[in-house]
């Protein structure tokens, strides 16, 4: 039987004498220091332990003061198990307690007195523990984090690849944020349309052939806005003509955390050393949390590490720590767990909505919302400037946007259906 780990060993002491009452309500419990000196551990080790027993409810804590024992009725206790939660705010309320936890003991976090640019390195074992459920197999040396996804994009674009290749291939329509970096950076670009069934392989090897492609960036799943995901064998030969070619795959990985089948990656499937993988917490977690994770191969490593220090000499240390805790304490998983079950009721209810009221355009769901192909419409002008809440993904187009898709968002789902489903039948009316 494996030995637990020290922190699991503190966390059963403590139990065990809250149980026996030789801890008491009210009574505060060893120190960090003193639980690091007791079992020989680091002090990071005897934190996450008391982390783990505040968020268990077994212990509270005082600014300035210590833990102390919240309850020892265990028939009072909540339940702590990895339970979904509907509660949106309860991912905020962990992280608070993480980021409140990061800030004792290491002042020096707030003036960035850390050495290692690659980030902090707690930060990078935890990812690096995270990632392998996602079938990312890695070493912690080998990622890099980022001031998030705009950062990480912005510093593969301006370094000079192994392959000596300039052009940067991206699919339309795809994340905003690529197709404004690269006009307004005036990047060499090449585009190739993505359906919701996919890229033509065929278009992909022409480009590949006949243009010098630095990096192709490509949402893997649930791909952003149209919602599709690239099967295993599509990805075998899109790595295939990559290696064929010598061309990177960026592969931007930010919708990992929904996907409930745990698909193998890029990543997983590269055998030539050609996918650079990115992992963003802003979708998972809060917008805000600008932070992200690369695995990067070993030849572009140091060239990305390089330029990064020259650009962002401070990171965020207070972040980093805080969402190292958060992985490190489960707290990350329980949020996903909560994120899937909410995808899925919302699913559910879309689906029964769109067979009830027979919705006569083609539409499958995506993530957050329903989205519709319009290219049957003799035209969208009217459409677009009705009162329906639809996204045209104006922005996600580097070039015109074709009005080929709309989508609604699962919020207010069933009225907005309905006045889409009149609208259409107006207009079917009017033109007939």
């Amino acid at each position: 039987m494996a030995e637990k780990p020290k922190y699991q060993i503190i966390m059963d002491k403590i139990i065990r004498d809250i149980d026996k009452g030789r801890l008491t309500r009210g009574q505060k419990v060893p120190s960090v220091r003193k639980l690091a000196d007791r079992y020989h551990c680091s002090k990071d080790t005897a934190q996450k332990a008391l982390i783990e027993l505040r968020y268990q409810k077994y212990i509270y804590a005082v600014p300035k003061s210590g833990y102390y024992v919240l309850e020892n009725d265990q028939n009072k206790k909540e339940d702590i198990e990895l339970a979904v939660t509907d509660d949106r705010h309860q991912a905020y309320e962990d992280f608070r307690i993480c980021v409140n936890e990061t800030l004792i003991g290491r002042e020096n976090y707030l003036f960035n007195y850390y050495s290692q640019q690659e980030g902090l390195e707690e930060l990078r074992q935890s990812v690096q523990r995270l990632l392998l459920d996602s079938a990312v197999y890695t070493s912690a040396d080998n990622l890099i984090l980022t001031s998030g996804t705009q950062q990480a994009l912005y510093i593969l674009s301006q370094i000079d690849f192994p392959n000596g290749k300039e052009t940067i291939l991206v699919e339309q329509p795809t994340y905003h944020r690529i197709n404004d970096l690269l006009l307004n950076q005036k990047l060499s670009y090449e585009t190739i349309e993505r359906k919701p069934t996919g890229i033509d392989l065929k278009e992909l090897e022409r480009i590949f052939q006949t243009r010098r492609i630095k990096f192709f960036y490509t949402i893997p799943r649930f791909h952003y806005p149209l919602g599709h995901s690239y099967s295993r064998q599509e990805k075998e030969e899109i790595l295939a003509l990559a290696e064929r070619y010598d061309v990177y795959i960026v592969e931007d990985d930010y919708l990992a955390d929904f996907d409930s089948k745990r698909e193998l990656p890029f990543y997983y499937l590269d055998n030539s050393q050609h996918v650079l993988y990115i992992k963003s917490f802003s979708t998972s977690l809060f917008p805000a949390l600008r932070i992200t994770a690369l695995a990067l191969p070993p030849q572009i490593r140091e060239t990305f590490l390089s330029y990064k220090i020259a650009v962002d000499y401070d990171s965020n240390l207070i972040m980093q720590k805080a969402l190292s805790l958060y992985i490190d304490n489960l707290m990350f998983e329980k949020n996903r767990l909560g994120l899937l079950n909410r995808l899925e009721t919302e699913k559910n209810k879309a689906r029964f909505l769109l067979d009830s009221i027979n919705f006569p355009l083609p539409h499958q769901l995506t993530t957050d919302g329903v989205i519709f192909d319009l290219q049957s419409l003799p035209s969208v002008s009217s459409l677009k400037h009705s009162k329906l809440p639809l996204d045209f993904f104006e922005s996600s187009y580097i070039q015109t946007c074709p009005y080929h898709y709309a989508k609604l968002q699962f919020d207010d789902l069933k009225e907005n259906l309905e006045k889409f489903k009149d609208y259409l039948k107006k207009e079917g009316d009017r033109n007939r």
